[in-house]
């Protein structure tokens, strides 16, 4: 499975040994209130990290890609200070779009500092350059303003609302001639 670098984290694929870390995370209901409520699917911080690991190592098989869970290179023994990736559950909620949803999400203490935004560049590039991906979609609620921000920051463009998950979702999206297009000026 792929391991990606940035100038300051080390992006592995989700273990086990993550688990207690995203659990920590999804049981922060005021951090992680957009993702929670999905019809379906458990709201209990174990099962979630449970679910988010099987279906990210089964992707990593299926797909080369999957989650990727987020260390800081200054403190690599440490706990994930997030994930970033690809999300396959899309498929249950908008199986006909032919989108890579992607998602992210930062440990409370961690935010701020965009980790976000330099672990996710360094998956679109895998995802459009290693895996030849031809576009990249984002979805969240309307009033999620900070993911939307980075949605944009990362050059995702508002294409349309969507019903999803909760209701209503705004959906963001980038091809990959424009995501080149901004890796060159970058």
């Amino acid at each position: 499975m792929t391991e990606l670098f940035t100038e300051r984290l080390h992006l592995k694929p989700l273990e086990h040994g993550d688990l207690t870390a995203l659990e920590k995370m999804f049981a922060d209901a005021q951090h992680m209130w957009d993702l929670m409520d999905i019809p379906g699917r458990s709201n209990d911080a174990t099962e979630l990290a449970s679910f988010y690991l099987r279906r990210s190592l089964w992707a990593f098989e299926q797909y080369g890609a999957g989650i990727w869970g987020m260390r800081a290179i200054e403190s690599p023994d440490e706990a994930i200070v997030g994930y970033t990736g690809l999300l396959i559950y899309v498929g249950e909620v908008i199986d006909t779009t032919g989108e890579v949803e992607t998602g992210w999400a930062v440990a409370p203490g961690h935010s701020g500092k965009g980790y976000a935004v330099e672990g996710t560049r360094a998956v679109f590039d895998h995802l459009f350059d290693g895996l030849g991906a031809q576009r990249v979609a984002a979805i969240t609620s309307p009033d999620n303003w900070p993911s939307r921000r980075l949605m944009e920051r990362l050059g995702l463009v508002h294409e349309k609302d969507i019903t999803a998950y909760q209701g209503t979702q705004v959906f963001y999206a980038i091809a990959r001639d424009s995501w080149r297009a901004r890796s060159v000026r970058a």
